[in-house]
C-alpha cells in the first residue's frame, strides 16, 4: 500500500497538463472553464486561443484581464482558420508533459476532467478520452437528427478500423505530448477530432475511453456547418 502510493506521488510529480481552449465569444463559459479546471491539484497551464476577426472586441477584452488573475494562462490569437486551426497552434504552444484538448463552451465537460486526469495519471503513455456512448445517458439535447447520424457514424467507424472506442470524434481528450509532437493537424474543420485520434493509434498508442455526458451549450452559437460534418468523411477517406 506504501509502495503503491509513493508510486503514485512520483508519477504526480512528473504529471502535468496543457488544457488548450479556444473561443469565439463564449466568455461567461470560458470564465465558468476556468474557474472549474483551476480547481484541479496539478501542474498546468491554460493556453486560450482566440480569433482576431471573429472574437468581439469586448471579448478580447476580458480574456486579457483573465491573464491577470491567472498567472498560468497563455493568450495566443488564431494564425490558421477554423477550430482544428486553433488546435494546431495550441499543441505547438504547449510547454507540459500532457495535452488537454477541449472547448470553452462547457460542451466538454469541465468537472469531467479531474476523473480524466486520475486516469491519465495511472496510463501515463496512453490517451484517455470521453466517450458519449459508453452510457445511455451520454447525450443532453443533442437533436434527434444528430444523434442517429453520430450513432451511425460511430458504427461505421469501428466496423472500418476495429479499435475498442465506441466515440472517435469527441474532442474532450488528454494526450501524451508526444503522441502530438511534431505532427502539424491536416483536417482543420471539425474532422481534426477524429484526424488526432487515428494518427497516434496508428503509431502505437493506446487508448482509454472515459464515460462522460455531453450537454448543449447554453451560450454562443455552434460554428458546425455542412462542411463541417464533411470534413468527418475527408479525414475518413484520407484515413483507409
Amino acid at each position: 500500500m506504501k509502495n503503491n502510493l509513493l508510486n503514485i506521488n512520483n508519477l504526480l510529480m512528473n504529471y502535468s497538463i496543457s488544457i488548450i481552449l479556444p473561443v469565439l465569444n463564449e466568455i461567461n463559459s470560458l470564465k465558468k472553464t476556468l474557474t472549474i479546471l483551476n480547481k484541479i491539484k496539478l501542474n498546468k497551464e491554460f493556453i486560450i486561443i482566440y480569433s482576431e476577426k471573429l472574437t468581439s472586441k469586448f471579448v478580447k477584452q476580458e480574456i486579457n484581464k483573465l491573464k491577470i488573475k491567472y498567472k498560468n494562462l497563455n493568450l495566443y490569437k488564431q494564425i490558421r482558420p477554423y477550430v482544428g486551426g486553433a488546435i494546431d497552434l495550441g499543441i505547438s504552444k504547449s510547454k507540459k508533459s500532457h495535452i488537454v484538448i477541449m472547448a470553452s463552451d462547457m460542451e466538454t465537460n469541465p468537472n469531467e476532467l479531474k476523473k480524466m486526469t486520475n486516469i491519465s495519471v495511472k496510463n501515463i503513455n496512453s490517451i484517455i478520452s470521453a466517450d458519449r456512448w459508453i452510457t445511455k445517458k451520454g447525450f443532453d439535447n443533442y437533436g434527434i437528427v444528430k444523434f442517429f447520424a453520430n450513432f451511425i457514424f460511430q458504427k461505421l467507424l469501428k466496423i472500418l478500423f476495429d479499435y475498442n472506442i465506441l466515440d472517435f470524434t469527441f474532442a474532450y481528450r488528454i494526450y501524451p505530448k508526444k503522441a502530438l509532437k511534431g505532427y502539424r493537424i491536416k483536417e482543420l474543420r471539425h474532422g481534426f477530432a477524429l484526424e488526432i485520434l487515428l494518427t497516434p493509434m496508428r503509431r502505437g498508442f493506446d487508448v482509454v475511453t472515459v464515460p462522460v455526458k455531453w450537454q448543449k451549450r447554453v451560450e454562443g452559437n455552434s460554428s458546425i456547418t455542412l462542411k463541417s460534418y464533411l470534413s468527418y468523411m475527408k479525414v475518413l477517406l484520407r484515413s483507409l
